[in-house]
């Protein structure tokens, strides 16, 4: 078979959805309308979406010899992704997370890493050099898993000209907490080729909830992109001269989690398409979140065919 054409690294989980009618405050009690257990992860949402779109994808990192592992290595198979460089440690957790959804689509979502976060910078480069070097594009996270890890690949990748993506799945301040130090992130930021935090994220790193007009104020070296997602505001992009706000498409709200992961992988699918303009590879990358909306759980992906009728195609 024929090297993944995306190398992701990152979370992946297993998460438990519980459904009730309105999300708990204080020393709240409620019943619960339903509970369900689905495949997830930022990482591995993003290998979902692209598994979806035909493209072959592999996540790279530590799960464990658990039922959650091995629930996550079945959906992997049943997607078509690669395994190679999924390692399974005998004794270990996988990672898991709680996430409590209420009927107006707001949510709470609480992570217990276990296995994923004891990848390190040296088993990176000799475990997983060669599905960087040999990818078209790394997709990269600053989200639960330490940075150092992460930056390692992103290293390997800058040596072998393999095209970077990063996703700042939660703000500045909570990553220093996590990773201990703010130097990582702006080296991870000077690394990547696209840049695409979260809403919440590129607020603190600005300093303005005015997005639009400091886009700019992101870019770490020249021909950088940078990209944020905005929710039903669709997204962001700056190219280096010019901020485009691409609107997103109205859709009937299921429930949210992996809008942001499947966006991601839209946007990844446009980069290898090569036929897609900027703001073309930005709609693309709205529909794949629009639709994630549509269903429960962060891998309700669409196929091509379904992300071209959220497109009037």
């Amino acid at each position: 078979m024929n090297n993944p054409r995306v190398a992701s690294i990152g979370t992946l989980a297993v998460d438990h959805f519980c459904f009730i009618p309105n999300l708990l405050i204080e020393d709240g009690k409620t019943m619960a309308k339903r509970y369900e257990v689905k495949p997830g992860g930022v990482a591995g949402n993003v290998i979902s979406q692209l598994s979806a779109l035909g493209i072959y994808a592999s996540w790279f990192g530590k799960i464990g010899d658990d039922e959650t592992g091995r629930l996550l290595i079945e959906d992997f198979k049943r997607q078509g992704a690669s395994l190679s460089n999924v390692e399974l440690v005998a004794g270990k957790h996988s990672m898991f997370t709680w996430i409590t959804c209420d009927d107006h689509a707001n949510r709470t979502i609480i992570m217990f890493p276990n296995v994923l976060v004891e990848l390190t910078a040296q088993e990176v480069r000799s475990k997983h050099a060669g599905l960087i070097e040999n990818a078209e594009v790394l997709m990269t996270e600053a989200s639960v898993l330490p940075l150092p890890p992460v930056i390692e690949a992103m290293k390997i990748a800058r040596e072998a000209g393999t095209k970077i993506v990063l996703d700042m799945d939660i703000t500045p301040s909570e990553l220093v907490r996590i990773n201990g130090g703010s130097e990582l992130i702006y080296q991870a930021m000077e690394l990547t080729d696209v840049f695409i935090p979260c809403k919440a994220a590129a607020i603190e790193l600005i300093g303005s909830r005015d997005i639009a007009h400091h886009l700019g104020d992101l870019q770490k070296r020249p021909g950088q992109i940078i990209a944020v997602t905005a929710g039903s505001k669709g997204c962001y992009i700056y190219e280096g001269k010019d901020t485009y706000n691409i609107a997103g498409y109205p859709v009937e709200v299921v429930e949210s989690t992996g809008a942001g992961d499947a966006f991601h992988a839209g946007f990844v699918y446009g980069m290898l398409d090569g036929n897609m303009s900027l703001q073309e590879i930005g709609k693309f990358a709205n529909a794949c979140g629009a639709y994630c909306c549509t269903g429960v759980g962060a891998r309700y992906n669409g196929t091509i065919e379904q992300i071209y009728t959220i497109l009037g195609k």
